[in-house]
């Protein structure tokens, strides 16, 4: 889905209570935010969970399913997939965990490459998403958001 600017020409939409609608608000700078992301991610299948799930478990060797699901506010079984997907590409590879029922996941050398490459997609997309922010607002931002979203 691409966003549609305002056409010059026509007359401004009313909002009405929306204008004032930190959900509305935070829902379309989203939109501008996993377009920017689909964009910087285009051609290596990667979507914007699997990259949270392949930052997470870089960012956390040996950390279990159950743990990346709540970190990534996900049910489990919606993760399988996901993992699964990582794993074909050869980035993650499930390890014995402390018990047999529960691996432990970690990137293979080949994740850690391909991260690397993602970042680099990435920081120019948070570059342009975050340019008409100083420091400050950007830190102010990222604070507020967080506490929104509890973490």
């Amino acid at each position: 889905m691409t966003i549609r600017k305002p056409a010059a020409q026509h007359a401004p939409v009313a909002y009405g209570v929306l204008t004032d609608s930190i959900g509305y608000r935070l829902h379309l700078a989203d939109l501008v935010n996993m377009q920017g992301i689909a964009r910087a991610l285009a051609g290596t299948g990667l979507t914007a969970a699997r990259f949270t799930a392949l930052e997470l478990i870089g960012s956390n060797p040996g950390i279990k399913p159950a743990r990346l699901a709540t970190a990534m506010m996900v049910e489990r079984s919606n993760l399988v997939g996901l993992v699964r997907w990582l794993a074909d590409q050869g980035w993650v590879q499930a390890t014995e965990g402390s018990n047999r029922r529960e691996k432990s996941l970690e990137l293979t050398p080949a994740g850690s490459e391909a991260l690397r490459e993602f970042y680099h997609r990435l920081a120019h997309h948070e570059a342009k998403l975050t340019a008409s922010l100083s420091t400050a607002d950007r830190a102010t931002l990222s604070r507020l958001l967080a506490r929104i979203a509890g973490v």
